[in-house]
């Protein structure tokens, strides 16, 4: 099974609907064996990759299909939090996003702390993008993981996904952020040639096996589709010496315990925990050996 934990649809033109483009990305999920999305709203009305109430329409009636939640706290307040409170408690959510750095907000701006106590009262995890936007790098100002790592300090319950891992500084990232255990990582835009031109692929590659050895629940599969090559990334996650079960985490079993999702396929989760027997059961056998090198530590 495959999740995509992080996409959008492709965008809305003269030439496509909303309909046509939910079509589109039905096709590409089944061309590339996805069985699950999450879809991300952009957070401004009328927006030609759809905004919440948009996609809450699109995503009605598709089971492969859950939704995320969306806000801009410069022009939405207390009655947009409302209403997505109701959508948790309906479900009709599984996550909400912020974007600092597209907006010119930090995450430790005051006016998101309803959203942050919303989403850690509920369990709901919260998404931040991070690193430079395309042709702007002055945009990471804003979504600095210092200012995430603050606000886990805030929230200790609250789940945070950093997307994008502040390419193209993903070793500071992992600095700031690792030792925060509810703090996770999506794969979305990691593969992009842009960002791997500006990261390096090694580079990613190592910072990935550095979490995975840590706590290999913390990563999850994303794309950043359609502005991004789901196929590209799919080989990326493919290619990293991992386990066969640290993979088949990657690529769902973290972001259906992460989002709660309810998929066909987590009776599997439930089996494969059933026969692995407690935490405490299945620690290494083998102490002083907790720490090995990393491209090693989860191969085979």
């Amino acid at each position: 099974m495959i999740i995509d934990a992080h996409l959008h649809l492709p965008v809305v033109s003269e030439r496509r609907t909303y309909e046509q483009a939910k079509a589109l990305l039905i096709e590409d999920l089944k061309k590339d064996q996805v069985d699950y999305a999450i879809l991300i709203p952009d957070n401004l009305p009328d927006s030609s990759i759809g905004d919440v109430p948009t996609c809450l329409g699109l995503v009605k009636d598709t089971p492969e299909l859950f939704l995320m939640g969306t806000i801009d706290i410069q022009t939405q307040g207390q009655t947009r939090v409302d209403e997505l409170e109701r959508l948790i408690l309906h479900r009709q959510i599984v996550g909400m996003k912020i974007y600092p750095g597209h907006d010119p907000i930090y995450p430790t701006d005051r006016r998101l702390n309803p959203v942050y106590a919303l989403c850690q009262a509920h369990d709901v995890p919260l998404v931040i993008h991070t690193g430079w936007n395309p042709g702007h790098p002055e945009a990471a100002q804003y979504n600095d993981p210092k200012y995430i790592a603050q606000v886990a300090e805030q929230y200790p319950d609250m789940k945070i996904v950093i997307a994008h891992f502040f390419w193209p500084e993903v070793d500071y990232c992992y600095e700031m952020t690792h030792a925060y255990p509810r703090i996770y990582y999506d794969t979305s835009g990691l593969a992009d040639g842009e960002v791997i031109e500006a990261t390096g692929l090694e580079r990613i590659r190592l910072v990935l096996l550095k979490i995975l050895q840590e706590d290999p629940k913390r990563i999850v599969f994303g794309t950043d589709y359609a502005m991004c090559n789901r196929k590209e990334h799919l080989e990326m996650i493919k290619q990293l010496p991992v386990a066969v079960e640290v993979r088949e985490g990657i690529f769902w079993r973290n972001a259906v315990e992460l989002f709660n999702l309810p998929v066909k396929g987590r009776n599997i989760l439930n089996r494969h925990r059933e026969r692995e027997g407690p935490r405490e059961l299945r620690k290494s056998n083998h102490p002083g050996k907790e720490n090995p090198d990393p491209q090693r530590a989860l191969a085979g």
